[in-house]
């Protein structure tokens, strides 16, 4: 019995498949990094929409009297007075705030919350920064507050307790935005001036920013109204700052 010849691919003809293979694989990864991407840039700004939900519970219950931004000067060590430590405000978001051994609020944690975006690779790390290097905190996060909400413990800002009625054009205040701070700066992105650096551009180079009307904008670094402490836009429509 004569056997007939199996065809089978040259080698020249693998060659070609893999290289095609090859092909197809470098036009679809960047599509889906991208497509990845807009994933997690859709859970951040829903956590903000649930941050500013949050927000809007606390106001209704307080009579419409701002939470602590930053711990009253004098009893720095207060860290409840954090924005992020403030347990009535975290348990709106569904989430409770822990103690280290030493039953000092560490704020919620060092899991991934709504308080960290899914971008930002190290929520439990502070930015580097020429005075402060990068340091591991107790806790994570990746979202920072307007420092003007309330009682603050910078120099030359006000020391009360803010009222919602103050900001008279809610649309345009701006509330939270993608962060990160060092180990003196962990959560605000304005008090004596407003560092550059305080911002993070995570999707595609810029920040998603709550207002307190409750919308979400995506801001470039040009969107942001930067200021120094004797700058007037401190008390402009984006920042409503107060003059002690």
């Amino acid at each position: 019995m004569v056997l007939k010849n199996k065809k089978a691919f040259t080698l020249v003809e693998l060659l070609v498949v893999i290289s095609l293979i090859g092909l197809l694989v470098g036009i679809l990864l960047p599509c889906l990094a991208a497509a990845r991407e807009r994933g997690r840039n859709v859970v951040c700004r829903s956590n903000l929409k649930n941050i500013g939900l949050a927000l809007r519970m606390y106001l209704d219950v307080s009579g419409g009297r701002m939470f602590s931004s930053e711990p009253y000067p004098g009893s720095y060590g207060q860290k409840s007075q954090h924005w992020f430590m403030n347990q009535m405000f975290v348990k709106n978001l569904g989430l409770e705030v822990v103690s280290d051994a030493n039953s000092e609020i560490i704020g919620t944690g060092k899991g991934r919350t709504v308080l960290t975006c899914p971008t930002h690779k190290r929520p439990d790390m502070t930015r580097d920064d020429p005075d402060y290097p990068t340091e591991e905190r107790d806790f994570s996060l990746s979202y920072m507050a307007n420092g003007t909400l309330g009682v603050s413990g910078r120099a030359n800002m006000p020391t009360d307790y803010r009222n919602e009625s103050e900001y008279k054009k809610p649309a345009r205040a701006m509330m939270f935005c993608d962060g990160n701070g060092t180990s003196q700066i962990s959560g605000v992105v304005l008090f004596d001036g407003c560092p550059v650096a305080n911002f993070e551009y995570r999707h595609k180079n810029k920040t998603n920013t709550l207002f307190l009307d409750q919308h979400i904008e995506s801001l470039t670094e040009d969107d942001v109204p930067f200021c120094s402490r004797f700058n007037k836009a401190r008390l402009g429509e984006f920042w409503y700052a107060k003059q002690k």
